[in-house]
């Protein structure tokens, strides 16, 4: 898949974990992707238009999954548009470090349960560089679930009774 020149890639996070989402896109960037980032020149006046507006124009929504982010309203706005507008989501899980096993759930778990993420539960530099290679080849190379849509025959529910 090559990306689009007009569109970007969006990180959703939430702001507990700004540092390191940074460090993603500092790399995002040195790669030569196009990247949308609230601190990096993405928000505007307006916080709802400017969230829709990196939505709509992204090919990509990383979002970057934490109990926080789970309980962040802004953050639930921003994947549940992305979903509803069909733009291929990878989730990226930054976790709890009180609790290695947490998993999303709720809202976050219905949009990301059936998709691989990208594990970045250890934050140690090393495999910050080794889960942004993954996250540069995914973004890159795997095909857009929105375009791989499958096409159902019609079911009916009622065939007609013949003699």
């Amino acid at each position: 898949m090559t990306l689009d020149a007009e569109k970007h890639v969006m990180l959703s996070y939430n702001w507990n974990n700004q540092a390191l989402v940074s460090k993603i896109h500092d790399i995002l960037i040195d790669e030569g992707i196009k990247v949308w980032m609230d601190i990096n020149g993405g928000m505007g006046d307006n916080i709802n238009i400017s969230m829709a507006e990196g939505v709509e124009n992204a090919t990509v929504v990383c979002c970057f999954m934490t109990p926080d982010y789970q309980k962040s309203h802004n953050c639930q706005l921003e994947l549940e548009y992305a979903n509803k507008k069909e733009i291929r989501i990878i989730p990226c899980m930054l976790g709890d470090k009180s609790d290695r096993k947490w998993k999303p759930s709720s809202w976050l778990g219905l949009i990301t349960g059936g998709l691989q993420y990208i594990n970045l539960r250890d934050d140690s530099d090393s495999n910050i560089q080794l889960r942004a290679r993954e996250l540069i080849d995914r973004i890159k190379n795997q095909s857009s679930a929105s375009t791989t849509k499958l096409v159902l025959a019609p079911i009916k529910l009622f065939e007609p009774i013949r003699d």
